[in-house]
């Protein structure tokens, strides 16, 4: 299949809906931080009073659905992703009926110039075809003194499930590092001075702690390429003993986390 992650075919069939998404939110539940992410993410932002707020790849809401109670009524927030079932997730997790949901490529943001005071893209820049066009974008439809805040992952982060499936099987692709070598922490500053005259970086390093074999094998098998490999039931057998083993040995499999925000300001 090859390097896919920001073919928009791929992307559709990887993300149709958010069954995928909820098999690694589940693993990442398991991260022992003492603050959650998306709080954190969310009290990092400081969104004031009467903002015009665009998510775009919101994905299935959980952003806002972990930070409800902490939404303000003069807020007007639009939720926005590349595939319409991520949509209808978010519209199913979200009570609050001033949120306005719409499809949008980052690409082609359908607003006008200097629509929003703060833009939202949490760890999806890297499944874009041309990041300097969707960056331009961003920078059209954000106001004079508005915030990009652009989530991503760093080349360490999770590494070692990468190495627990090389062990497996050296053969099957599975590589986590093409998605911060595509855009991430150690890079994604290079991308955002191009457009945004400060750029500051607030990293978010953590360690999941799993005992459990299901978390594990459902995020690896929410990868499109690697469940294409495992269809046959004998192998995707063998998979799970093999990882339970390697559970056993140690008594819980230990990954650690390695992500990050930038804060972009339009000048």
């Amino acid at each position: 299949m090859g390097n896919q992650i920001d073919n928009h075919d791929f992307v559709k069939e990887q993300y149709k809906n958010d069954d995928n998404l909820n098999a690694r939110i589940n693993l990442h539940s398991f991260n022992i931080n003492k603050i959650d992410w998306n709080t954190w993410f969310f009290e990092k932002m400081n969104i004031p009073e009467n903002s015009s707020i665009l998510e775009l790849g919101c994905g299935n809401g959980l952003l806002w659905k972990k930070n409800e109670q902490a939404i303000k009524e003069t807020l007007n927030i639009t939720l926005s992703d590349f595939s319409e079932g991520m949509l209808q997730s978010a519209k199913q997790n979200l009570k609050n009926e001033k949120i306005k949901y719409q499809v949008i490529d980052i690409q082609d943001i359908p607003y006008e110039n200097e629509s929003f005071d703060i833009i939202i893209a949490r760890h999806m820049l890297y499944h874009v075809p041309d990041i300097d066009k969707a960056l331009s974008e961003v920078k059209r439809v954000l106001k004079r003194g508005g915030k990009f805040y652009v989530s991503t992952n760093g080349k360490e982060h999770m590494q070692e499930l990468e190495r627990l499936v090389k062990d497996y099987d050296k053969n099957i692709e599975y590589d986590l590092q093409k998605f911060p070598n595509k855009f991430g922490i150690e890079n994604g500053e290079k991308f955002l001075k191009k457009y945004f005259s400060k750029v500051l970086l607030e990293e978010f390093n953590g360690q999941i702690v799993v005992d459990k074999l299901e978390p594990v094998v459902s995020y690896i098998m929410s990868s499109t390429n690697f469940r294409r490999k495992m269809l046959d039931e004998h192998k995707l057998d063998n998979f799970y003993k093999y990882i339970e083993t390697e559970i056993n040995k140690v008594g819980a499999f230990r990954i650690n986390t390695k992500a990050g925000m930038f804060i972009a300001s339009s000048p």
